[in-house]
């Protein structure tokens, strides 16, 4: 968004790195004894027994709250740059803003019901059952994942242009295949002039009036 703050490579590699050890250290832990994995049936670290695997299960819970609303401030950053008043359309505007609300919202809804459920019980207070909470994970957990394909891709103008052009290969939907290669043609064909041309029939029509005062 920002052309004149460039990410560098060794920069993101850096943070990369970084990430990825974080990520590996923390799903090690309970392999040696943080914690188990074997406590719920999709893999989580749920086990509390002990004080150390208690601050690792509500640590984790607490940095997925973290990481919830630092996406959300990203969003933000990003329709804040995105929005121009004076140049982007209105619908433009409502388009990138509905959007970007839909992705909070199934964070929202993924994590949120599963941190409030988990931190209760990792302070050995549960307010819901064992087989409660396998339902709300095996229905809840999995929301954000799922929908990440449509709201990405599936719902996009490119993806659909290129499903199109696809299936009309095959003799279906030829109608809305010649659309979209009607606005790739005007796109990469535009009508404006450019300078340079410009210049050329500007001295086109010099020569032409100079020879029309001589030949006169």
């Amino acid at each position: 968004m920002r052309l004149d703050r460039k990410l560098r490579l060794r920069h993101a590699c850096i943070i990369m790195t970084t990430g990825w050890s974080f990520s590996l250290l923390a799903a090690l832990l309970p392999t040696v004894g943080v914690s188990s994995y074997s406590k719920v049936s999709i893999c989580l670290p749920m086990d509390v027994e002990s004080a150390v695997s208690q601050v690792y299960v509500v640590s984790l819970l607490i940095l997925n709250i973290l990481a919830f609303f630092c996406v959300c401030g990203c969003y933000l950053s990003i329709y804040l740059t995105y929005r121009k008043p004076s140049s982007a359309p209105a619908h433009a505007d409502t388009r990138v803003a509905q959007r970007m609300a839909v992705l909070i919202f199934t964070d929202f809804v993924c994590m949120v019901p599963i941190s409030f459920f988990a931190i209760s019980a990792a302070f050995k207070l549960p307010l819901i059952t064992i087989s409660d909470a396998k339902l709300l994970l095996v229905l809840f957990y999995p929301i954000n994942s799922c929908s990440n394909p449509f709201l990405y891709a599936f719902f996009t103008h490119t993806f659909r242009r290129d499903f199109f052009l696809l299936v009309a290969r095959f003799g279906l939907f030829k109608t809305q295949a010649q659309i979209y290669r009607t606005e790739t043609s005007s796109c990469q064909h535009p009508t404006w002039t450019s300078p340079k041309s410009s210049r050329v029939m500007y001295s086109l029509a010099n020569t032409l009036s100079l020879d029309g005062k001589q030949e006169f």
